[in-house]
């Protein structure tokens, strides 16, 4: 099955984008879009990406639709919003059921940026208590100009500090990079002190 890891053909990335919106508009139509899209994620990363041959098999051709179809009602039935199980069946049905891990993520894209969500991924090197999150959301929000959807990665290697970064823009106000800064500023001191005192020993000779 195809994830989030994979590249897409132009012919799966316009289906994906297809199916994407038309799950939207079914769960729109039942008020059910962030159950919906919950539910897909968690499809995403709590069956799918720790299970590849579970997710390989689901995507095999050589598996009957009827039978992928069984295992998805046995699996999901009574798990997931009815929407979302109806979304995939209908999937398999289209052969389509090895798109679920990008179509679960190209769904959120779409959902968040339609109501002004832009997700911010955070490096720290230690875990953000409630006050630390709640502070960084409201200072970023003010930044950009829209609701960050912050996505959290602990890093220790960091030291201290973090590395905040919004599309291709990185802000990197981490511990190591500052002190990374200040040996290079020393090296380049250094250095110039070196090549100061050659220049004095070479007039002087």
């Amino acid at each position: 099955m195809t994830t989030k890891a994979s590249v897409l053909s132009e012919d799966d990335a316009e289906a994906v984008r297809q199916y994407a919106a038309a799950l939207l508009g079914a769960a729109e139509k039942e008020n059910q879009v962030e159950a919906a899209l919950d539910d897909l994620d968690a499809v995403r990363v709590e069956i799918l990406d720790p299970n590849p041959k579970f997710t390989q098999l689901l995507a095999s051709p050589q598996m009957a639709g009827d039978e992928k179809d069984r295992i998805l009602v046995e699996l999901l039935d009574g798990r997931i919003s009815s929407v979302a199980l109806r979304f995939l069946r209908v999937l398999n049905r289209h052969g389509r059921v090895g798109l679920i891990g990008p179509l679960s993520l190209e769904a959120r894209k779409i959902w968040d940026r339609r109501h002004g969500r832009i997700p911010v991924h955070v490096k720290t090197a230690s875990p953000l208590d409630a006050g630390q999150e709640a502070a960084l959301t409201k200072k970023l929000a003010a930044m950009i100009a829209a609701t960050p959807i912050l996505h959290v990665v602990i890093d220790p290697d960091l030291i201290g500090g973090l590395v905040v970064q919004v599309g291709d823009q990185v802000c990197d106000a981490s511990v190591r990079t500052r002190l990374e800064q200040v040996r290079q500023r020393l090296i380049e001191g250094k250095m110039y002190e070196i090549q100061k005192r050659r220049d004095q020993f070479s007039h002087s000779a």
